[in-house]
C-alpha cells in the first residue's frame, strides 16, 4: 500500500511523466496550414503531394528526406510530385519531369538534371529553356526525337497543364512544400527543418484520417 508520502510523489512526477511521453503538439499557421477549400485530391486515399521546382536549390537539399519518408508512407496513402513554374518561361521544366516519367527515366536522369540547374554545371535560359534541356537530355543519352515527341504528346501536356492547377489549388506560394488529402501543407519553412517535416506529414495524414 502506498502511504501519503509516496502518493504525493507520484502525482508531482505525473505532469513530467506526461510531457516525455506526449505526442507532439502542432499549430496550424504555424507548423501547417489549412486550406480555405479543398483542392482536388482522390476519393480512394489520402494523397500527399510534393510540390518542388527544379530551380529551387531548397528543393534539392529536401529530396533525400521526401524519398526516404516515401518509403516509409503510411497506409492508405498515395503519392504525387507536382513541379511547379512560376511563369511561363518555367514551364519546359515541368514538362520535363513529366517527361522523363513517360520515358521511364526519372531513377535515371531526375537527380542529375535537378543538380545540373542547381548547381550551374550547365545553362539554362529562360527564353531558351525548352533548347537548353533538350541538350542536356540529348547529351545524356536521350534520342532528340523521341525527346521531342514526348514534351509535345497530349499526355505530358496535359499533366503540366494539371500540375499548375493543382498548385494553384493548393494555394502554394513557396517551396518545397507538402500537400495533404486536399486540406492541409506543410514545409521545412513551416516545421523548422527539413528533418522535422516527415513526422508533421505523418501527422497530418493521420489527421485527414480522422476526419473522414
Amino acid at each position: 500500500m502506498l502511504n501519503r508520502r509516496q502518493l504525493l510523489l507520484a502525482a508531482a512526477l505525473a505532469p513530467a511523466a506526461g510531457q516525455v511521453f506526449a505526442a507532439p503538439k502542432y499549430t496550424a499557421g504555424k507548423e501547417y496550414l489549412v486550406l480555405r477549400n479543398p483542392a482536388p485530391h482522390p476519393a480512394n486515399s489520402i494523397e500527399v503531394v510534393e510540390f518542388f521546382a527544379y530551380t529551387c536549390s531548397h528543393c534539392l537539399q529536401f529530396a533525400p528526406h521526401w524519398e526516404t519518408w516515401k518509403k516509409k508512407a503510411p497506409q492508405g496513402v498515395s503519392v504525387r510530385v507536382c513541379p511547379v513554374a512560376w511563369t511561363p518561361d518555367f514551364l519546359p521544366f515541368s514538362t520535363a519531369y513529366f517527361a522523363l516519367e513517360a520515358l521511364n527515366l526519372l531513377p535515371k536522369l531526375h537527380m542529375p538534371f535537378f543538380e545540373s540547374i542547381i548547381y550551374q554545371e550547365r545553362t539554362y535560359t529562360p527564353k531558351t529553356a525548352a533548347e537548353d534541356i533538350a541538350a542536356f537530355m540529348k547529351d545524356n543519352g536521350v534520342d532528340a526525337d523521341l525527346w521531342n515527341r514526348t514534351t509535345r504528346s497530349f499526355s505530358v501536356q496535359n499533366k503540366t497543364r494539371q500540375s499548375q492547377q493543382l498548385w494553384q489549388a493548393y494555394g502554394i506560394d513557396s517551396t518545397p512544400m507538402i500537400g495533404v488529402g486536399g486540406r492541409f501543407t506543410t514545409g521545412p519553412h513551416l516545421t523548422g527543418s527539413r528533418e522535422a517535416t516527415p513526422a508533421m506529414i505523418n501527422w497530418l495524414v493521420e489527421e485527414v484520417r480522422a476526419g473522414r
